[in-house]
């Protein structure tokens, strides 16, 4: 009986080590595939990470919950709205405006910005950062963005503050020009681009773009009669650079002169800095 006994301990010892072995085993497994696993996210050695810009508390307050759409969407600007569908006038992804390291963002739709294929008041919302100053009229677009949004429903805008940007070097581009582009009166041709530095430094713009481009443009109104400086050659067609230079206060009073209703407005939006932000709710 008391050899039994033994033998009996003796097994259920074997038993627990074996089953003490194989935890301890699996553990060190797990712990080495979790390290497998943590190194294969890492970048490797020399390669650039993709610098991700913060998401708006702002718009994740105001949006977070509805059914919209962003308007030129980039990966590593995402507002990370869980039901934003995508919507940009090309499906080539990752321009100059997107960091290399970062995968480009989906294109779900193709579609010009300021004629979208949506009927009237059908989405919860239409959200945009550093895309309105690309359009040639600004008015058009938010018209549009206004028509598509239901009751209720919001226009969120985050667009660069000239004395924040590379454009501080320009003048704010006045309401009246831009309802003179609305309404056909002032057209692409009617504008005149630096075809060099040596151009753009004759009128105290010392400034290029972010990357090398001659910017800023001036509209000559009576073509017909001007004759233009040396250096300078008129634009003909949209090549989508900053179109409209804007301070806050200047958007906002293009916005009230649509009679759009503004709910919010940040001096200094929460998701660049260097820009200013305004919602509209219809």
């Amino acid at each position: 009986m008391l050899r039994s006994r033994t033998l009996n301990s003796i097994a259920v010892l074997a038993a627990l080590l074996g089953i003490a072995a194989a935890v301890a085993w699996h553990e060190h497994e797990s712990a080495a595939t979790l390290r497998l696993a943590e190194a294969s996210l890492k970048p490797a050695a020399g390669k650039e990470q993709c610098q991700k810009i913060r998401p708006s508390k702002l718009a994740l307050q105001y949006l977070d919950n509805l059914h919209g759409i962003e308007i030129g969407a980039s990966t590593q600007n995402s507002f990370e709205l869980k039901r934003a569908v995508n919507v940009d006038f090309s499906d080539e992804q990752g321009g100059l405006w997107q960091q290399k390291a970062c995968a480009p963002a989906t294109v779900n739709i193709v579609a010009s910005g300021d004629d979208l294929p949506f009927k009237d008041g059908t989405l919860d919302y239409v959200v945009s950062a550093h895309v309105i100053e690309h359009f040639f009229d600004p008015v058009k677009a938010l018209r549009e963005w206004h028509r598509v949004i239901r009751p209720g429903g919001y226009i969120f805008i985050i667009a660069p503050h000239k004395d924040r940007t590379f454009d501080r070097h320009r003048e704010a581009t006045p309401v009246s020009e831009l309802m003179d582009r609305a309404a056909g009166r002032i057209g692409i041709t009617d504008y005149a681009r630096p075809l060099n530095q040596a151009a753009l430094a004759s009128r105290g713009m010392e400034k290029l773009g972010p990357f090398g481009e001659v910017l800023p443009q001036i509209l000559v109104r009576n073509k017909a009669r001007a004759t233009l400086e040396d250096g300078w050659a008129y634009i003909e067609s949209n090549d989508h650079h900053h179109w409209s230079v804007w301070r806050t206060e200047d958007f906002v009073e293009l916005v009230k002169r649509l009679k759009f209703h503004i709910v919010e407005v940040q001096d200094r939006d929460d998701k660049y800095g260097n820009g200013f932000t305004v919602v509209i709710r219809k």
